[in-house]
């Protein structure tokens, strides 16, 4: 009786260490907060975070030239739901 608790703590060990992580299904993504339109821009997703860095300025020049004004800018591992969230009382302004 003592080996089947011992396998089943076994057993359960390996599939918790084995499993799926949330985290490490989560990819890694451009977090880019612009001041003038207030808004949080995602872009992505990138395997590794060296890969979404590298990418990072082709985005950044794009928003400028857009007329966005850079207020903050992430790499970090998420998944967002909205990849564009705008304020809507920016939006109007810059409309």
């Amino acid at each position: 009786m003592l080996g089947f608790y011992l396998f089943c703590i076994y057993v359960a060990v390996l599939s918790v260490l084995a499993g799926p992580s949330h985290r490490r299904s989560e990819k890694w993504w451009v977090e880019i907060i612009t001041d003038l339109p207030h808004c949080t821009y995602y872009f992505g997703p990138f395997d590794t975070d060296k890969e979404a860095s590298s990418n990072t300025p082709g985005y950044i020049e794009d928003l400028e030239s857009e007329g966005a004004k850079r207020l903050s800018i992430r790499i970090k591992r998420c998944q967002p739901s909205d990849l564009t969230i705008c304020d809507e009382f920016s939006e109007g302004i810059a409309a």
